[in-house]
């Protein structure tokens, strides 16, 4: 397994990522990973998106993980922490995220750049990431499917998902505090198929001990899209 850092921009602000493939990355299939709230503890490598990384890797698949504006070395207008901290704050609670969705727009070209469409395009994000890497997917028409992990319904809207007929994977446990039971099963009932659930048993958000399981599905979900990719 190969991790290279990179960058790019995104208005005007230079960006931090990952690229992380193996040998064979310029016949792989390349997935966006979005991160979790940076004021929830949130960047490129949290457990869970460097989880899917990895196993993605393995799967023969090419990943891009990234820092959105003003978290790790990736800049921002905002220099100083208290301003930065309010100024995410907003997005927290169902606020403006516009500046996320951005970024992540400009992550998925430089995905594209570096991978190609060809291969296919995918998004996976976890928790805030999820609802900026479902935006996103939606908007792009390079990607083909998305998985989204405890999504957080109760917090933001979801009408732009109203319409969307492509693939989606929605992950979540049994005791999460961002996105509950009650609240997924709702969230997902509203969705046009294709679209698959999966619950992951005796966990809650952070799902410690549980990623590799959590990949694994996101794996094996991207799999079955890529295949059907290439078939038809």
């Amino acid at each position: 397994m190969i991790e290279e850092c990179v960058h790019f921009y995104s208005d005007n602000l230079k960006l931090e990522g990952v690229l992380t493939y193996n040998e064979d990355a310029q016949s792989s299939p390349a997935i966006l990973l979005c991160a979790p709230h940076p004021n929830l503890g949130g960047d490129m490598d949290n457990n869970i998106i460097m989880s899917i990384a990895q196993v993605l890797a393995n799967a023969g698949f090419a990943s891009l993980r990234f820092n959105y504006r003003g978290i790790g070395n990736s800049e921002c207008h905002v220099k100083n922490i208290a301003q930065m901290f309010q100024y995410w704050d907003v997005s927290l609670n169902g606020g403006d995220y516009t500046d996320a969705v951005t970024d992540t727009h400009a992550a998925l070209q430089f995905l594209v750049s570096h991978i190609g469409i060809k291969q296919g395009i995918f998004i996976a994000g976890y928790s805030f990431g999820a609802v900026v890497g479902m935006r996103v997917g939606v908007e792009s028409n390079d990607v083909k499917a998305f998985a989204a992990i405890s999504t957080p319904f109760y917090r933001y809207n979801f009408d732009f998902l109203r319409q969307c007929k492509k693939g989606k994977l929605l992950i979540y446990s049994q005791n999460d505090f961002a996105a509950t039971v009650e609240d997924t099963l709702k969230g997902f009932e509203n969705l046009l198929p294709p679209k698959t659930l999966v619950l992951i048993e005796d966990s809650d958000h952070f799902y410690r001990g549980q990623e590799d399981h959590v990949s694994h599905k996101v794996s094996d979900f991207f799999t079955r899209h890529w295949i059907l990719t290439i078939t038809t």
